[in-house]
């Protein structure tokens, strides 16, 4: 892909405030640019995430990034009443079921559905712990809510989602494309905008050569990768278990380009380079936008996340013949029926539609056929000629 006018550091940079690269930094809200409260954002949000998390460590973080990012996107698009001046931890008083609606709306057009699942659950969540401590506003009615969020959801299957998104996956090379085209500034300036661009180059490969799960990307440390030389790394993935990451050359080309002009002594591979970041590793958050950037410059499908890297590269390799049992190993999965239930059904498609290619023929053809074992009838085969 050329370098276009609308392919450029001007447009990187975001022009919309929103959009601004301190918005995806591990230590800033992910909307409103404004330092992560060191406390809850909402009254008895401790309470609520003590009981929530009480089996699970990651259930508590996931929920309380919900909560956050669910509060942060009240005070800054002033919804219910609520604005930047309102002081942590809000009040629910102000909340009702229709602004709860809308941000599931708008949760929906910028996150990963499996996010907005989760998200909702701890607002769901939320509430219902304030309603069983008869704290739950009287503009909130969770009847009510649930009913909606039921009416509106569309009930879908993991496979049927690989299915229809199949085809919007198949431009996922062209977001790395676009960061490998996207001008490198000759000098790194204050905005770090050179070591920004090598690093969203290297995320967007390293997602692409091992189909990992964004977290996993996450979590490398410089050692797992050798400094950007190693072919593999052994990490610790879902439900614990230990898997090995592909590292293609491609993707290592990147990594050691841009560790190369590292001047931090963090050992995570993908930290934050805002100015106020000091360094941190970067979050979950800041990789998903990283991908939605490119997205969004590309006018691609608005559904595409991070994520999707995983599948199309999972039905990349099936449809080139790998076997399902390699694929499996590939992807970490723990089991080769969790592979074959998602990616079955879009090969499924692929070899009907093989074999129609080879074998099909039109109304017309059948009816001339001389071993169909039928006499033609004239007017039928006047019709179809006329079709």
């Amino acid at each position: 892909m050329k370098v276009t006018p609308h392919h450029t550091w001007a447009q990187y940079t975001l022009p919309r405030k929103e959009l601004t690269m301190a918005r995806h930094e591990a230590n800033l809200l992910p909307i409103s640019e404004r330092p992560l409260p060191e406390g809850p954002m909402w009254i008895d949000e401790e309470a609520f995430l003590r009981e929530a998390g009480a089996q699970s460590l990651k259930t508590e973080t996931t929920y309380r990034s919900g909560l956050r990012l669910f509060a942060d996107w009240l005070q800054h698009y002033r919804k219910a009443g609520y604005s930047r001046k309102d002081a942590w931890p809000l009040a629910p008083g102000q909340l009702t079921t229709d602004v709860v609606l809308e941000y599931r709306g708008w949760l929906l057009a910028n996150r990963a559905k499996s996010t907005v699942t989760t998200y909702m659950a701890a607002i769901v969540g939320y509430l219902n712990f304030l309603d069983g401590y008869d704290r739950l506003p009287d503009t909130m009615q969770l009847g009510k809510l649930q009913r909606q969020m039921a009416r509106r959801q569309i009930e879908r299957n993991q496979a049927e989602n690989v299915i229809d998104l199949d085809l919007a996956r198949q431009d996922v090379p062209r977001i790395v494309e676009y960061y490998d085209t996207l001008p490198l500034p000759g000098d790194n300036d204050r905005y770090n905008r050179r070591l920004t661009v090598l690093r969203d180059r290297a995320i967007v490969r390293m997602l692409y050569s091992t189909a990992a799960r964004i977290s996993e990307v996450v979590s490398l440390n410089r050692a797992n990768v050798g400094h950007g030389r190693a072919a593999y790394a052994t990490i610790v993935g879902k439900g614990n278990k230990g898997r090995t990451l592909h590292i293609r050359a491609y993707a290592r080309e990147a990594v050691v380009a841009y560790l190369a002009e590292r001047g931090d002594t963090n050992q995570a591979l993908f930290v934050s380079h805002s100015r106020n970041s000091g360094d941190a590793r970067l979050s979950i958050t800041s990789v998903h936008n990283v991908v939605k950037r490119a997205v969004n410059a590309l006018h691609l499908h608005e559904s595409l996340s991070a994520h999707d890297f995983r599948h199309y590269r999972a039905t990349q390799l099936l449809r080139a013949g790998m076997p399902l049992e390699v694929v499996q190993e590939f992807l970490g999965h723990a089991d080769v029926t969790t592979t074959r239930n998602i990616y079955a059904p879009v090969l499924g498609v692929q070899v009907v539609t093989e074999w129609l290619d080879n074998l099909d023929v039109t109304p017309r053809d059948a009816l001339n056929d001389p071993n169909s074992g039928y006499a033609v009838d004239e007017r039928v085969q006047n019709i179809l000629d006329t079709l």
